[in-house]
């Protein structure tokens, strides 16, 4: 008679523990500086058979943009959705918005020849990344213009599995663009490792990247206004995955 309500008491201890660590799994998702720079290189016909040139639409439906740093970041503007923006509470503004980029990566750059290697677009900020279910691509396009037009823009996407995953989509526009139509296209995906600096390379635009793990913000707030010991921590949306 006893065996019903002993089931039940073993059902609902194995659910409790899964829902526990699910929640320990889940808790903190990865913060990470991005550096990437794109540049301009002389076309090299030679290398266009090992490409593919077929023209792609980016999907603007669902996009993050960036911010200069001197504004503030703003869920309705962003174009983050309404359950990704929960991750962003106590985050003070700090995810998704351009930063002043750093000396190391500045010295990188640097090596770019000024001439054949004109950099179109350079940036730096921090991001929590997600898995690819809960990832949006983050939208960005240069100050050049041709044809009334950024000459480079595209989107680009960052997640994590075991390892973080690339993908990035460019509309570029040469100078010599007659129309619209005469923009060139790019679409490269890369597994890739922190750390590191990866080169990605194309007849007419190379990519410089790198990714860098930082500390979790709310590490930081924790560090500076630690909470007391006979006061619970306050969990926030921003640790989890959704």
């Amino acid at each position: 008679m006893k065996t019903i309500p002993l089931l039940l008491a073993i059902t609902s201890t194995l659910f409790v523990s899964s829902v526990f660590a699910e929640e320990s799994k889940v808790k903190k998702a990865r913060w990470y500086q991005i550096n990437v720079a794109f540049f301009q290189q002389k076309h090299d016909r030679r290398t266009d058979e090992s490409f593919n040139y077929e023209k792609i639409q980016l999907d603007m439906g669902d996009v993050i943009r960036l911010y200069p740093d001197e504004r503030t970041f703003t869920l309705a503007e962003s174009g983050i959705n309404a359950p990704l923006s929960l991750h962003h509470e106590n985050a003070n503004a700090l995810p998704y918005t351009l930063q002043t980029i750093g000396e190391d990566w500045i010295e990188i750059t640097n090596k770019l020849d000024p001439v054949k290697q004109v950099i179109l677009y350079n940036a730096q900020w921090v991001q929590p990344v997600y898995d690819q279910q809960h990832s949006l691509p983050i939208y960005f396009e240069s100050s050049q213009q041709v044809l009334n037009q950024p000459q480079l823009k595209g989107l680009f996407h960052l997640q994590v599995a075991r390892y973080l995953h690339t993908n990035i989509e460019l509309q570029y526009l040469p100078k010599n663009a007659l129309t619209i139509s005469d923009s060139l296209s790019l679409s490269q995906t890369r597994r890739m490792r922190s750390k590191e600096l990866h080169y990605i390379d194309h007849p007419s635009i190379g990519v410089l990247i790198r990714i860098l793990p930082i500390e979790h913000p709310l590490d930081k707030q924790e560090e500076q206004n630690p909470v007391p010991t006979n006061e619970p921590q306050v969990e926030s949306a921003l640790n989890a995955r959704i």
